[in-house]
């Protein structure tokens, strides 16, 4: 895993969200946690550094985590995104899909499986947003 990785744990149950910092949280590894998708997208825009990893609940007050997902693709977030819940249904997993989400893990989840997917995300680039909405032209000009 690279040094110093950011992550974001976007939760609304805080037994889950402090149970992910401290899963996740290392020496090589900083885990800050948010309550809902407003709370994260707040945290997010006021941070002095961006963070590496985003891993949000899909069921929450205030902002769901598509609506979060959603959000961080129109904002171009250079990170990973992981959507860690127990709703997820065959209509949202597919929304997700079409978001470009990096990871998606059903709860109950096992814990190193968890801390392997994150350290696999930690370590690969960034991968190129595509937005449908923009078309990329090659060889013109």
């Amino acid at each position: 895993m690279k040094n110093h990785v950011r992550i974001l744990a976007v939760e609304d149950e805080t037994a889950v969200a402090r149970l992910l910092a401290l899963v996740l949280c290392g020496p090589a590894c900083k885990v800050v946690t948010a309550c809902d998708g407003a709370e994260a997208l707040e945290k997010i825009a006021t941070s002095p550094q961006p963070f590496d990893v985003v891993i949000t609940d899909h069921q929450m007050p205030k902002a769901t985590g598509l609506e979060l997902v959603r959000q961080l693709r129109r904002d171009e977030f250079g990170g990973k995104i992981a959507v860690l819940s127990a709703h997820l249904n065959e209509e949202n997993t597919r929304a997700y899909e079409e978001l470009g989400v990096d990871l998606m893990l059903s709860k109950p989840f096992d814990i190193d499986e968890l801390r392997h997917a994150v350290e696999v995300l930690a370590d690969e680039p960034p991968a190129l947003v595509e937005h449908p909405e923009y078309e990329l032209r090659q060889g013109v000009g």
